[in-house]
């Protein structure tokens, strides 16, 4: 279960279902042109031999932990999804996260 995980280690177990009730949190696939103006030395990659996707060089690795918001213009890191914090101006790192406690409303 997930319920006590949080940012990329929540991420990284969800996505290898691995969480009993959570589904991958990862959406959108960080095309090249997202973010635009916010990471800077993009190597460029294809993704499912159709998108242009964009990884960097981090300690001789080529990586990419980025999570993409909805609207496409905000990159974070990993560690930033799920960890009860709004990240994304669009909320969409805390959206599908199991591991929050949310209130019913009475109406």
């Amino acid at each position: 279960d997930c319920d006590n995980l949080y940012g990329k280690s929540y991420v990284l177990t969800s996505c290898v279902n691995k969480c009993k009730n959570s589904k991958c949190v990862l959406k959108n696939v960080p095309s090249y042109h997202a973010c635009p103006g916010q990471i800077q030395h993009r190597v460029g990659t294809i993704a499912d031999n159709s998108i242009l996707s964009f990884v960097v060089k981090y300690q001789d690795k080529f990586i990419n932990n980025y999570f993409v918001c909805d609207y496409q213009t905000r990159c974070i890191d990993y560690r930033k999804v799920c960890d009860l914090v709004q990240d994304c101006d669009d909320a969409s790192d805390e959206e599908n996260c199991t591991n929050h406690f949310q209130c019913c409303s009475l109406y």
